[in-house]
């Protein structure tokens, strides 16, 4: 586990024109899919942190957490890099997956007219799925991440719980729970997921990646 304090002004937020009259959006959290090239999320974002979790044979999950300072919003977005490969589909039958993850969260998201604070955690491991064809299920937990997919042919879609706690310098300690969307690819050969989310307080984005 990594752990970072956030804290970055906004004194010019308040001037722009934004969702609300107070020129900032109604939300201070926000989170999506994104596009991926030179494995990195299209977005710009700032105080942004950048990583990728990846397997060789199967593909990469690039993933980015930051500020946007035009709408007073900390947001997190995730997506795989084309030509990500996991094999023909599967239709009938289980299997076992083992993959890899990494996520960042920015939680305790507070923000006033002119200051825009959180505090970051990233987190990674690794952790068995299990895919039930038959079922159309995706499924795994450990103490940091529950995965409850779904199968659709060669779709993988369904939700993710991150689940962190940890003492952030300057913060004390910071902890929680948060469930967001998973959209990704599954196979005979292998497995990849983005996923990311958001609660009133709180951004996460990330993925797992692994082969059968």
């Amino acid at each position: 586990m990594n752990f970072a304090h956030l804290a970055i002004g906004l004194s010019a937020v308040a001037a722009l024109s934004g969702c609300n009259a107070s020129g900032l959006a109604s939300s201070t959290t926000n989170s999506g899919f994104g596009s991926v090239s030179g494995s990195r999320v299209n977005v710009s974002l700032s105080n942004e942190l950048n990583d990728t979790v990846s397997n060789a044979s199967v593909g990469t999950v690039a993933f980015v957490t930051g500020l946007d300072l035009t709408n007073g919003q900390a947001e997190g977005f995730a997506g795989i890099q084309s030509g990500a490969n996991t094999g023909s589909a599967v239709t009938s039958g289980s299997a076992n997956y083992n993959t890899t993850y990494a996520y960042q969260v920015i939680d305790d998201v507070n923000r006033t007219t002119t200051f825009l604070t959180g505090s970051r955690v990233t987190e990674n491991g690794s952790m068995t799925l299990a895919a039930d064809f038959n079922a159309g299920t995706l499924t795994g937990s450990n103490s940091e991440l529950r995965v409850n997919g779904t199968i659709s042919g060669t779709d993988v879609g369904g939700s993710v719980t991150v689940i962190y706690s940890g003492f952030v310098p300057g913060s004390g300690t910071v902890s929680g729970s948060a469930t967001g969307n998973l959209d990704g690819n599954i196979g005979s050969t292998g497995v990849i997921g983005a996923f990311h989310g958001t609660d009133s307080d709180t951004v996460f984005a990330g993925g797992f990646v692994g082969t059968r």
